[in-house]
């Protein structure tokens, strides 16, 4: 994959648009990882994205390494993103309404699609009220599905250190998951 992209960089810096929308399908959707992971907030994450792929463009030539574009972008992603969160204003929580999960394939039985929803509504509860780091690694392995060694190379951190911050994320996020399920008042119909 590595060749592939560093020929679509190398026609993308000769102005090639198209070479440069094939390498935007390409890394999207982790570039939106990141950037979620960061903010809490889709569509902020959204707009970071669209301001990292445009300064990515304009940049093209001070990528060293061509094969590492998805590694670049990825950092430029980041930094925007921290400094989206840094001029929020501090009144600005993250919410879980905010949170875009993807949608369910199929429906088995409707009241097994609310319940459905309410998971993932306590989930994005959850990772929205975590740290930056640990609301990153979850996006990139859970949403993203990538393995520790990709979101080391993404984040330019060493595997082990992702295992660690993921098992850390990991823990806190089931702490907080067992107590929203301990403080819900017991429904009327118990």
């Amino acid at each position: 994959m590595e060749a592939a992209v560093t020929a679509m960089v190398e026609k993308a810096r000769r102005k090639d648009a198209d070479a440069f929308a094939a390498l935007i399908r390409e890394f999207e959707r982790m570039a939106l990882s990141v950037a979620f992971g960061v903010l809490g907030d889709a569509s902020a994450a959204g707009d970071v994205v669209q301001d990292a792929f445009i300064r990515a463009w304009q940049r093209l030539g001070e990528l060293r390494e061509p094969g590492r574009f998805g590694t670049w972008v990825c950092g430029i992603t980041r930094n925007l993103a921290i400094d989206a969160l840094r001029r929020r204003k501090p009144t600005e929580q993250l919410s879980a309404a905010k949170v875009v999960m993807a949608p369910e394939r199929w429906t088995v039985n409707p009241l097994d699609e609310v319940d459905r929803r309410e998971e993932k509504r306590k989930v994005a509860d959850a990772i929205a009220s975590m740290d930056e780091a640990s609301r990153l690694v979850l996006t990139l392995r859970y949403y993203e599905d990538l393995s520790s060694k990709e979101i080391a190379e993404r984040l330019e951190m060493t595997p082990a250190a992702v295992d660690m911050r993921l098992s850390r994320a990991r823990k806190v996020l089931r702490a907080i998951l067992e107590n929203q399920t301990q403080a819900q008042p017991a429904s009327a119909s118990d």
